[in-house]
C-alpha cells in the first residue's frame, strides 16, 4: 500500500505501517499522558503498546488463516486499527468464525495478562509502570468487546455472516451483515460527534464503506462463478437470490435475468447439438 513502511516480518507475514500511523502517534501519546498525568514518555509507550497490541490481535487472524491453507499477504497498522490482508476469504463458514475469533481472544489473552501485570508492579514501582499495564489491560479489553459488536466488517459481522450463511447463502448473509453494519457504523458516527472523538467518526465512516465494498465484491465475485466464459448478466435486486456454496436448498422461483439467461444458452446448446447432429447423418 502506497505511503506504508515495512517494519518486520513475522512467521514470514511483512508487518506495515502506514505514514499517518507515524504522524498520530505522538498526538495520541499527549493524549494519554495528559488525561492520566503521566510523563509524554509513559504515554508515549501506552500508545506504541496499544498499536503492538493491534499487531499481535492482527497476528492471532493471520496464524489462524495460514493454518487453514490461506496465505497471508501482509499486516498493515493503520490509525484506525489494523488489516491481515489474506490472499482470500474462507470458503466455509465454519474456517470464517475460526479466523474471525481469533483476533479478539488474542485481544482477550493480552488483557489478561496486562492486568496481572499490574497487579504484580502496583505498590512497588513507581505509579507510572502499574498505570501503563493498567491502559494497556483496559485497551486490550476494549478492543476484543469492540471487534466482536456485529458490525460488519468487523470481527464479530463477520460471525455473524458466516452463521447466517448456511441457511441464507453467502451473498444474502453477507447483504444482511452489511446493513447491519451499516447501521451500526451510523450509530458509531453519532456518538463519535456527540462525544467529541473525531477518530470513532473515521473508524465509523470506514466501516459504512467496506461492508457495502465487501457485499459488491462477493455479488461480482458469484456473477463471475455463474457466468458463461464472463460475467453473466445478472444486476439489481436479482443478485440478492444469488446462492453461494453450500446452499442449503435451491429455490423454485424464476430469478429474472438469471433463468432467461440459462434457458438461452441451454437452447443455444440444443440448437448446435440438432445442427451437428443432422450434419453428420448427411
Amino acid at each position: 500500500m502506497f505511503g506504508s513502511y515495512h517494519i518486520g516480518t513475522v512467521f514470514g507475514i511483512p508487518i506495515k505501517v502506514h505514514v499517518t500511523l507515524l504522524i498520530i502517534l505522538p498526538l495520541l501519546a499527549l493524549r494519554i499522558g495528559t488525561g492520566l498525568g503521566i510523563h509524554f514518555v509513559w504515554g508515549l509507550m501506552a500508545a506504541a503498546g496499544l498499536f503492538g497490541s493491534v499487531a499481535v490481535h492482527e497476528l492471532g487472524h493471520a496464524v489462524v488463516a495460514m493454518n487453514k491453507r490461506i496465505r497471508v499477504r501482509e499486516i498493515l497498522l493503520l490509525p484506525i486499527g489494523g488489516l491481515a490482508q489474506l490472499e482470500r476469504m474462507p470458503s466455509r463458514p465454519r474456517d470464517e468464525i475460526h479466523i474471525a475469533v481469533a483476533g479478539p481472544l488474542v485481544s482477550l489473552a493480552l488483557a489478561v495478562g496486562s492486568f496481572f501485570l499490574y497487579l504484580f508492579f502496583a505498590g512497588w514501582m513507581p505509579r507510572s509502570v502499574p498505570l501503563l499495564f493498567a491502559v494497556l489491560a483496559s485497551m486490550n479489553f476494549m478492543l476484543a468487546v469492540f471487534n466482536m459488536l456485529p458490525s460488519f466488517p468487523m470481527d464479530g459481522g463477520r460471525v455473524f455472516r458466516a452463521l447466517l450463511t448456511p441457511r441464507l447463502g453467502r451473498v444474502v448473509a453477507t447483504r444482511i451483515a452489511a446493513q447491519t453494519g451499516r447501521a451500526m457504523a451510523i450509530l458509531f458516527g453519532i456518538w463519535g460527534l456527540f462525544r467529541g472523538e473525531p477518530m470513532l467518526m473515521v473508524i465509523a465512516v470506514f466501516i459504512y464503506m467496506a461492508a457495502g465494498a465487501e457485499y459488491r465484491q462477493i455479488v461480482l465475485q458469484e456473477q463471475f462463478r455463474r457466468g458463461f466464459g464472463g460475467f453473466s448478466p445478472i444486476e439489481g435486486p436479482e443478485a440478492d437470490e444469488l446462492k453461494v456454496s453450500p446452499p442449503p436448498y435451491e429455490r423454485k422461483e424464476s430469478t429474472g435475468l438469471a433463468d432467461v439467461w440459462d434457458k438461452w444458452r441451454r437452447a443455444v446448446r440444443r440448437t448446435c447439438e440438432d445442427l451437428f447432429r443432422n450434419s453428420d447423418r448427411s
